[in-house]
């Protein structure tokens, strides 16, 4: 059985009724909802963001290949907030734990144990060791044109076909 995001979220977080903006940092793990319930923005030690909302049934492995996790770690946004089916939250999944996850799958990829214990720029740091190899998951790519999803085992060229056929692949990057 796969984690879902249930499995990796934390409910020891603050939640607090504002129809004003994030602040700047919070001492704590903040979920700013409006005053319907809705999650509106996340604040931490680290910053502040959006409210990114993930389903509490989404496996781990889809939000390691997702968008959202590319701008959660890319932002530099707190955390991820896990909603029910009506959209109230949960609880948040913080960026940590999420990145520890992917340590966790890319570590045996590259033939290392990238959360054993290591000397820190020595010779044992996983960080460091091995030769890198291309991921095992496909890049996915929508055309812009038509729409179409395409997959690749690497960054499609310029020129590149799009799997619907007939044009040339213009992708839709988020």
């Amino acid at each position: 059985m796969s984690l879902t995001a249930r499995d990796l979220m934390l409910t020891d977080h603050r939640v607090v009724e504002t129809e004003h903006g994030p602040p700047e940092r919070a001492d704590e793990l903040t979920l700013g909802v409006d005053g319907r319930g809705t999650p509106r923005w996340v604040a931490g030690p680290g910053g502040r963001g959006p409210a990114l909302l993930v389903a509490a049934s989404t496996p781990v492995d889809e939000l390691l290949t997702s968008d959202a996790l590319f701008r959660l770690l890319s932002e530099q946004l707190p955390a991820l907030v896990v909603v029910d089916g009506s959209g109230r939250p949960m609880g948040v999944v913080p960026a940590e734990a999420l990145a520890e996850q992917l340590l966790r799958q890319l570590g045996p990829a590259y033939g290392i144990d990238v959360l054993g214990e290591a000397v820190p720029g020595g010779m044992d740091d996983p960080l460091l060791a091995g030769p890198l190899r291309p991921p095992t998951l496909p890049i996915r790519v929508f055309c812009e044109y038509c729409g179409a999803l395409n997959h690749f085992d690497e960054f499609p060229e310029p020129e590149q076909d799009c799997v619907a056929g007939g044009h040339r692949l213009q992708p839709g990057w988020w």
